[in-house]
């Protein structure tokens, strides 16, 4: 996209402005510091309510069962696997959904919603279990809690909701050797089936998926890096912040035939979380719940809301659905005209893009960001012709060149733009490069992100470099922009993978960190 074409923009094009562009631009602004975990505390009202914090949302097309995709959405950030006696779970007053739009324009089209019941088997005791737990129905297990998965479907004639895992037992936290002496079996009791969809479903604690160096928020630090950008003094390695630490995830298989509209292969997913508007706290604490549900929390693309939405819109932005993005950044909301053009300036000019300048020396590719305006806001359409590393025959590199206009996940009738995560469910199989490459499409790897985001996807050093003009000739006309390969070995986290391996089959995600061997240091032995 021109900088021209802004100005059709402004006049009401589809794929317009939204605050989703003003995530997405910054999403990839947004890493340029490497900033903390995809979307965990990005946000002051949400900080304070953890239990509806999403931190990330993957979606990719499932590597040994290539007909259908999983779509996985984690909350709770920073679980310390001791954290008991009163472990980490969902909350029974929150709804958590997984949204899929299968048409084009900014709505959710089929939605996953997840609910809880908590049950507690033994009130006398302050126990969460009291003994080893050798299954999930062991008498043991005392402190328990229920799910239950409802798909609703919107296609214009109103909502149609199949209940598809009804009061499911939710596998128990990892405690430590004598209270889950095999959590491994455990957990993987806690994977679901239906019969009629043919849905896998899982939901339970696991090991945080994301890695990041969070002293990145120290003045931007980037610890690999020679003062003044990194430190003088301690260890030049980036280290994982998230190391040890756990979350609580949804996880869901689905069949692509289940999830995509007529012959276009794109989906967008993005994962909100709503609460009762009114939570009474009475007698003995009791707690009830009332009034409309109103959303809390939204996550689409990774490192949106952290760093690309200024402080003034964080907590709004987590308030509203893909298709107010559009309406909002280019004044269409009366009353809001300040809040839209603060919105539109941050996408625009990034913040994130003036400051790697000021750290590094990056030469910025031209203001508007248009190259990352358009991959954020309406998804991915080459303009230039794309070299990608395809699997081949025997799972050899074969270079295979896109041609100029190829929807890598922009949606073929793209109507109302909006910011989500979109995955072209079609690019797979030969076309993935023979090892999954963890800066995806930057490496030719047109099966990882921002074509979906899979576990192993580096979306930190992925973002960081689209920031600095990656992404800039493969996506507009304009080649007056060079992007400096060197800038690969500079602007860098340090952190390239998870701490713990990721699992082969669905759930995909590692298992939980135990309590009994989180890891700490002592500050007298740190190099201070």
């Amino acid at each position: 996209m021109k900088p021209s074409t802004l100005k059709k923009v402004r006049g009401g094009l589809a794929i317009g402005l939204s605050v989703a562009m003003l995530s997405a631009t910054s999403a990839l602004s947004v890493d340029p510091t490497g900033t903390g975990a995809s979307s965990h505390r990005e946000a002051p009202l949400i900080s304070m309510d953890p239990t509806a914090d999403t931190t990330d949302v993957y979606a990719f097309v499932s590597p040994d069962k290539q007909n259908t995709v999983t779509l996985i959405a984690s909350w709770i950030p920073f679980e310390s696997p001791d954290g008991g006696p009163n472990y980490f779970r969902f909350d029974e007053g929150a709804k958590y959904r997984i949204n899929v739009d299968n048409k084009g324009d900014a709505q959710a089209h089929i939605t996953y919603e997840v609910t809880f019941r908590n049950e507690t088997q033994n009130g006398a005791t302050f126990l969460y279990n009291t003994g080893p737990l050798t299954s999930l129905n062991d008498t043991d297990y005392n402190i328990r809690q229920y799910y239950t998965v409802t798909e609703i479907v919107n296609d214009g004639a109103g909502p149609v909701s199949t209940v598809l895992f009804a009061n499911k037992l939710m596998p128990p936290v990892n405690i430590g050797s004598k209270s889950t002496p095999n959590f491994k079996a455990l957990s993987d009791a806690g994977i679901n089936t239906d019969a009629t969809s043919g849905i896998k479903a899982f939901v339970g604690q696991t090991d945080d998926p994301f890695w990041v160096d969070l002293t990145v928020f120290d003045l931007l630090t980037l610890r690999p890096q020679a003062a003044p950008i990194g430190y003088a003094t301690g260890t030049k390695k980036g280290l994982d912040s998230l190391a040890g630490f756990n979350v609580h995830s949804i996880a869901l298989q689905v069949p692509i035939a289940r999830l995509t509209r007529g012959t276009d292969p794109v989906i967008g997913v993005w994962a909100t979380t709503t609460r009762p508007s009114v939570r009474t706290v009475g007698g003995l604490n009791s707690v009830t719940y009332s009034g409309a549900d109103v959303q809390v929390s939204r996550l689409g693309m990774p490192l949106v809301n952290e760093v690309v939405i200024p402080l003034a819109l964080k907590d709004a932005f987590n308030s509203i659905p893909p298709s107010v993005d559009v309406p909002l950044a280019t004044g269409q909301i009366p009353g809001l005209e300040a809040a839209g053009a603060l919105l539109l300036k941050s996408v625009l000019t990034p913040e994130l893009q003036s400051l790697l300048g000021g750290l590094y020396g990056v030469p910025n590719p031209g203001k508007p960001r248009s190259d990352i305006f358009d991959i954020f806001l309406a998804g991915m359409q080459l303009a230039q012709p794309f070299t990608i590393q395809t699997g081949g025959v025997g799972g050899t590199a074969v270079p295979v060149t896109l041609p100029a206009g190829f929807k890598v996940t922009r949606p073929q009738n793209l109507t109302q733009g909006g910011e989500m995560l979109r995955l072209n469910t079609a690019v797979k199989g030969g076309l993935c490069a023979p090892v999954p490459q963890r800066l995806g499409i930057l490496a030719g790897d047109a099966c990882g992100f921002p074509n979906g985001r899979r576990l192993t996807d580096d979306v930190t050093n992925i973002e960081l470099l689209a920031v600095a003009g990656a992404a800039w000739q493969p996506l507009t006309n304009d080649t007056s922009f060079a992007f400096n390969p060197a800038l690969i070995g500079v602007i860098d986290t340090g952190v390239y993978g998870n701490d713990v391996p990721y699992r082969t089959s669905f759930p995909y995600l590692a298992y939980a960190h135990q309590g009994q061997n989180r890891q700490y240091q002592n500050p007298k032995k740190l190099d201070l």
